[in-house]
């Protein structure tokens, strides 16, 4: 009997602490949300919260965020990169007509941060997204070709390995939507040896006709989510 009491109140004792950290301890995307707010030019940090946003299917909660931070007269070019991936993360779930204008905003704050101070990164997810749209209408893949070949520049310079393999891919992608598919795969050839285990120029390289144009359409597929979590792109993360 003694030592069913002890263990009771060795359940009961630990019950109370669990309660009293369960009223105590935010949720993670709080905690990171509150942390983003105080350092909000910290790239890594904004991706972690953003991607606790997408699992938790809470979209509009990091544009709210970085749109107020965008408002501040402080605010620096990484705020603009943050709240132009966080229209990017909910481009998936969004209508078509939605979509586009998702797209207008992140290409917008993407400028802003360029105009403040020019990166690859930047470069490189506004020239993306404009690979996006129908040629025939809005004619935006050619400024998208000339920002992933400016990315691509700095990229050689100052910037991590993955993020020189996005833009190479990217940009081979872009002259393969403007009808240039020998030069999409010279791009590809080139990048391909740099990075001679990547699959995704390999696949390339390895089609043609509509098997080839099956590849990018679906990379380019709005419905498809990208990969925003900024792992390998930043330096030493």
């Amino acid at each position: 009997m003694p030592r069913i009491s002890f263990t009771l109140a060795a359940v009961l004792a630990w019950t109370l602490v669990v309660v009293a950290a369960a009223r105590t301890d935010p949720r993670p995307i709080e905690a990171l949300e509150r942390a983003v707010l105080a350092d909000p030019e910290n790239l890594r940090l904004a991706a972690d919260y953003r991607q606790l946003a997408i699992a938790s299917k809470e979209f509009d909660r990091p544009i709210g965020v970085f749109e107020q931070l965008a408002k501040r007269k402080s605010s620096g070019p990484n705020v603009q990169i943050s709240l132009a991936l966080a229209y990017v993360d909910k481009v998936p779930t969004s209508g078509d007509i939605r979509r586009l204008y998702l797209g207008r905003d992140a290409i917008g704050a993407l400028t802003k941060a360029i105009a403040q101070q020019p990166t690859a990164l930047a470069y490189y997810m506004r020239g993306l997204i404009n690979l996006y749209y129908n040629n025939f209408i809005f004619h935006r893949v050619p400024r998208g070709i000339a920002d992933l070949e400016q990315a691509l520049t700095m990229a050689a310079t100052d910037s991590a390995p993955a993020l020189m393999l996005r833009v190479r891919t990217a940009l081979g992608d872009g002259y393969f939507r403007l009808g240039n598919a020998a030069k999409a795969r010279e791009v590809w050839s080139a990048a391909l040896a740099a990075f001679p285990a990547d699959t995704g120029l390999k696949s390339r390289l390895e089609k043609q006709g509509t098997e080839l144009e099956d590849i990018v359409t679906t990379a380019l597929t709005a419905s498809r989510r990208v990969d925003t979590s900024l792992v390998d792109v930043l330096p030493g993360r």
